[in-house]
């Protein structure tokens, strides 16, 4: 009944003859199996973008099926290979000669973090996603996650000692810190976004915690004058850490320091350099 219906998309022509890079779907809800590092399995609700190229002579796509790829594999949990095997599909199921699809999958990931002292334990969400890239045949696999956590301000911490042999008190400022961190895998290998996230949370040391009693919070606050950081020393030592995984093909990294004594944020962007690798800030 279906093939009986017009299908204008497939038997009109554009009135304009204009490659169209990207098209497709944005902001579609869905749920997602996703594997734990330490065992399990999380369910999960995921922003998805799904999108192809189109010829110059084709009117336009069925948006449906993308969607109708996608769901075939919502009962499995979702790893890089299925994310290729979807965009393998987006080839016929559009039915427009596909040579370039995209599939970007956003989520937060729980992971328990047990409080300094207390050993206190709640689950603590982190922004992560996941992109494949299929140009042609070849494919390309993108983890991100955001991590945030604390800076204190080696400045103001300075100050407040010039202030304290002065005979005078004052408290140095902290800052509410964020990092954003996209990665690419070399091909046949495995890290997991856990792994990512703590590579982060180690560099920068003065993490934060869903729950905290004020034993914690002493531990927390001693930790942090013992690791002042400026944004450039953040995203300096996130950087090195980087150079050191054998298994990250490329990377580009952003950290953000959201000022408390002024209305602006200090920001530094960084990446790997690597020819023809992320080199521009579009990627965060």
């Amino acid at each position: 009944m279906t093939n009986e219906l017009p299908d204008i998309q497939h038997t009109d022509k554009p009135k304009h003859s204009i490659y169209i890079n990207q098209v497709g779907v944005e902001n579609v809800k869905v749920p997602i199996l996703l594997d734990s590092r330490d065992g399990g399995t999380h369910e999960l609700i995921a922003n998805v973008e799904m999108t192809t190229d189109l010829r110059d002579d084709i009117k336009g796509i069925s948006m449906s099926m993308l969607l109708r790829t996608l769901i075939k594999y919502l009962g499995d949990p979702l790893k890089h290979d299925i994310i290729h095997q979807i965009l393998q599909e987006f080839k016929t199921a559009v039915e427009t000669d596909s040579k370039h699809s995209m599939l970007k999958m956003d989520f937060e990931l729980p992971i328990e973090k047990i409080a300094p002292k207390s050993k206190l334990s709640f689950p603590q969400y982190y922004k992560c996603g996941f992109t494949g890239k299929l140009d042609h045949d070849e494919f390309r696999f993108f983890q991100k996650v955001r991590v945030q956590y604390q800076s204190y301000c080696p400045c103001s911490a300075s100050l407040c000692g010039d202030l304290k042999e002065k005979g005078f008190n004052g408290y140095p400022h902290a800052q509410r810190s964020f990092c954003d961190l996209l990665v690419e895998i070399k091909p046949g290998n495995i890290v997991w976004l856990e792994n990512l996230i703590e590579l982060i949370e180690n560099v920068v040391v003065n993490r934060v915690y869903p729950i905290l009693r004020r034993v914690d919070e002493q531990d927390v606050a001693k930790t942090a004058a013992e690791n002042p950081m400026f944004v450039e020393d953040s995203i300096r030592e996130i950087s090195y850490a980087l150079n050191q995984q054998e298994l990250i093909y490329d990377w580009i990294v952003k950290c953000s320091h959201e000022e408390s004594l002024h209305m602006n944020e200090a920001i530094a962007k960084s990446w790997k350099g690597i020819p023809n690798g992320f080199r521009s800030t579009y990627y965060l």
